[in-house]
């Protein structure tokens, strides 16, 4: 599925400069709508292929999760959001996230933070035995408008670290 980054730059960038008024007061619905989304002309699939009890699984979400103690929180207030991650430490405590996303409602995930991590419910799969295991390290975005950037820099050190990691299945959590 290639994507034509060349074609999105501009478009991406007059969008930010039409937008950035209505992004500073917060007129969210209004950039929306006016959003360049890249459209693939067709979907890669892969057929799931294996035996999940044999296989080491990983979470992504894009929940703007952070480790309150040792991460700085994403960048909530840039039209251009924030195109880093966070790793996520498999024993990590719901106590000791914190949530940086300005464009969802955080209320459920503050009361059970499985909403939009999984994390105790694939650990839970581990110890039956259902999955192989939940990899060490997962990981979290938060919101991202610069698909550039986030495909050319970010995607590619992510892939890199779930294949250094042995990671057979990458299970993405959207917000």
């Amino acid at each position: 599925m290639p994507i034509d980054l060349s074609e999105f730059k501009p478009a991406y960038q007059k969008w930010v400069e039409e937008s950035l008024p209505d992004f500073r007061a917060g007129n969210m619905k209004e950039i929306v709508k006016k959003y360049p989304f890249i459209v693939p002309k067709d979907i890669p699939w892969k057929v799931y292929t294996g035996q999940p009890s044999d296989q080491t699984f990983a979470l992504v979400t894009s929940g703007g999760l952070y480790l309150k103690q040792s991460q700085p929180p994403f960048d909530t207030g840039s039209i251009h959001g924030d195109t880093s991650f966070r790793e996520i430490p498999k024993t990590v405590r719901q106590q000791d996230l914190g949530i940086a996303h300005a464009h969802y409602d955080h209320s459920l995930a503050e009361q059970d933070i499985n909403i939009i991590f999984p994390v105790q419910r694939f650990i839970e799969l581990e110890n039956e035995g259902i999955i192989g295991k939940l990899a060490d390290t997962n990981y979290s975005f938060s919101y991202v408008n610069d698909a550039v950037t986030l495909v050319t820099e970010t995607v590619p050190k992510l892939i890199s670290r779930i294949k250094t990691a042995g990671v057979d299945v990458l299970f993405l959590v959207p917000v």
